[in-house]
């Protein structure tokens, strides 16, 4: 995690001048540093250390500050949406501000897609685009982003973030700056836009001081501790209770998850994650039950469709991957749902206990508050709860088992790849999951457990994201092994993406299902109108995915039969490193495996 100014300063907001130097070694100039050279001068104070864009020219400011910066790296990448994809890996890995800065015009509308994809997901990011000099609003100047002319960038980024706005005054700058990293950076978090004219960005500006607002730090208020005691008593009185973790949840149970550990285990409560929290709590713990939602876990299933009289929503909202297609078997007696934002709360449950508060704040309180409060819990009743659990995990295996039986011929079943990258998701890994089939495979099949984690785009589900984030997670975290695991449609997308890992020397390793078809729309039709899983028409012609990745400066590996994986994949882990490199692994798939989506596609098939 990255240490920022913010995260040491007092608990009221403060105004804080910017650091000595203006981003480089040199002495600020006389008449100060300009605009340009304020902002990287505050992104170093933030921890950033990589940068991800396309140069332009209505950027060249910053980009004359960034060349050569000794402690912040401008990576060029192949794509603006794909410099996005790799600011928001860097920002979910690493844990701080994720930024990308391009150009304005077609470099501006390139990385939208990239930026609401981590604004739906509530990742800080900060997306910087250029704009043309002031003086030359109106004359239909070259890539103007302006209603005068061109399309009005900061418009089209309002309903994509949580703010955006035109710096068109350097004495402004400060207030508008410190006002976009705030709300980037505070609960609820998400992307904010900035639009820099270059003239602008080019003025100097004396001694800025920029506003900061602290880091939420999370002790219990005293506002919810009757919260905290009216769901502990709900849950202790509960025969089948259920914890649900979202998102929302997986800082907390990073700082949490000893005391929740122990607080799951007296009262022998289970737990379900999202497809987003996945890996929140370790899949490999007795009492989880795996991700409840799309594609999810059929012990998640069963439990659920067995009754449960309370259900503990933490840090989700329930949309349509967490409540498996809005599902009505999601319901229970009575609900307690926790977040830090209001607005998320009732959405799809109604509530009886609605707790407005940050994740950790309520899970400590309720640990805290069960070891206090352990006389009164029912001793019959937890152990009841407790062999009922042992037995739903005899009577439904874990999908991998008849995975890892079914050997089977090429081409390879999804299961059983998935089986055999299982064991490789231990220890300091990082696996970013693409859009399509894989993400259901990944979350029905795949066991995450801490320190591994997995990453998902659900918010907008785009295709492509895992090529550009597993490039920003590693270099945020270069110390994790980091895995995209994605479709060959994805793929073909933005796995151009590999050349920017070559290029900056990022050991990334991607995991490729190459089926040959785009999967999901194939198999949705298919139940949906009967038609063919063979049918050409969501073919993808049979690409050289391996070739295109070698062209790229990846080593590459094709995987055709079972078991070979498990002996290439090491090979590729350890040569990421070794030779600072990307490794892409091609898996030749079977096309006619059905994804576990049954819920989804009957949903589109009855929509009307």
């Amino acid at each position: 995690m990255f240490q920022t100014a913010a995260s040491s300063a007092p608990s009221a907001p403060s105004a804080v001048p910017a650091p000595a130097h203006p981003g480089t070694d040199s002495e600020t100039p006389a008449g100060g540093a300009t605009v340009a050279e304020w902002v990287v001068r505050r992104l170093e104070a933030e921890g950033v250390h990589a940068v991800f864009g396309i140069p332009g020219g209505n950027i060249s400011p910053f980009l004359a500050v960034l060349r050569g910066h000794p402690r912040i790296r401008f990576v060029i990448a192949c794509h603006e949406g794909g410099a996005a994809f790799m600011a928001d890996g860097y920002a979910r890995a690493g844990g701080g501000l994720g930024v990308c800065l391009v150009t304005a015009g077609p470099g501006a509308t390139n990385a939208l897609t990239g930026v609401a994809s981590a604004h739906l997901d509530g990742v800080p990011l900060l997306a910087i685009t250029g704009q043309v000099p002031t003086d030359r609003y109106g004359l239909a100047a070259m890539q103007e982003s302006t209603d005068e002319g061109g399309v009005n960038t900061v418009e089209l980024f309002r309903h994509a973030t949580a703010y955006t706005t035109s710096i068109v005054d350097p004495r402004s700058f400060p207030r508008l700056f410190g006002r976009a990293l705030n709300l980037a950076r505070t609960g609820p978090r998400g992307a904010v836009h900035l639009s820099f004219p270059a003239n602008v960005a080019r003025q100097r500006v004396e001694d800025p001081v920029f506003p900061v607002i602290p880091r939420r730090e999370s002790p219990v208020p005293a506002v919810i501790t009757g919260e905290v005691a009216a769901a502990f008593r709900m849950l202790a009185a509960a025969e089948r209770p259920l914890l649900y973790l979202g998102a929302g949840a997986r800082e907390a149970m990073e700082e949490h998850g000893d005391a929740v550990l122990e607080l799951v285990e007296r009262l022998a409560l289970p737990v379900v994650t999202s497809l987003r929290g996945k890996g929140a709590f370790p899949e490999d713990h007795g009492l989880s039950l795996g991700v409840l939602g799309m594609a999810g876990s059929p012990r998640a299933d069963r439990w659920l469709a067995d009754g449960v009289d309370v259900l503990l929503v933490v840090g989700s909202r329930l949309g349509e991957w967490a409540s498996k297609n809005f599902s009505r078997a999601l319901r229970a007696r009575s609900v307690v749902q926790v977040d830090l934002d209001p607005g998320s709360i009732g959405q799809l449950l109604l509530p009886d206990l609605p707790v407005v508060a940050d994740a950790g704040s309520f899970l400590g309180g309720l640990a805290a508050h069960a070891r206090g409060a352990a006389a009164a819990l029912d001793p019959e009743r937890v152990a009841a709860r407790h062999g009922a659990l042992m037995r739903l995990r005899r009577e439904v295996a874990p999908v991998l088992e008849p995975a890892k039986a079914a050997c089977g011929d090429a081409p390879l079943k999804p299961q059983r790849v998935m089986a055999e990258l299982d064991p490789y998701l231990r220890g300091d890994v990082d696996l970013y999951v693409d859009m399509g089939n894989c993400t259901g495979w990944s979350a029905h099949c795949l066991s995450i457990a801490a320190p591994a984690r997995a990453f998902y785009p659900c918010g907008l589900s785009s295709m492509g994201w895992s090529c550009g984030a597993v490039v920003g997670g590693k270099l945020a975290r270069p110390e994790r092994t980091a895995i995209a695991l994605v479709g060959d449609g994805a793929f073909l997308m933005n796995g151009v993406e590999v050349n920017t890992a070559a290029r900056c020397g990022v050991g990334a390793v991607y995991v490729v299902l190459n089926d040959d078809y785009l999967g999901m729309v194939n198999h949705g039709e298919h139940a949906q109108l009967g038609t063919p899983l063979d049918d050409p028409y969501y073919a993808l012609g049979g690409p050289d995915l391996a070739g295109f990745a070698a062209s790229l400066g990846a080593r590459a590996y094709t995987v055709e039969r079972p078991g070979e994986l498990s002996w290439v994949l090491p090979d590729a882990l350890a040569a990421a490193d070794a030779e600072r490199r990307p490794q892409v692994v091609v898996v030749r798939t079977d096309h006619r495996e059905v994804p576990p989506y049954g819920e989804r596609f009957a949903s589109v098939r009855g929509a009307r």
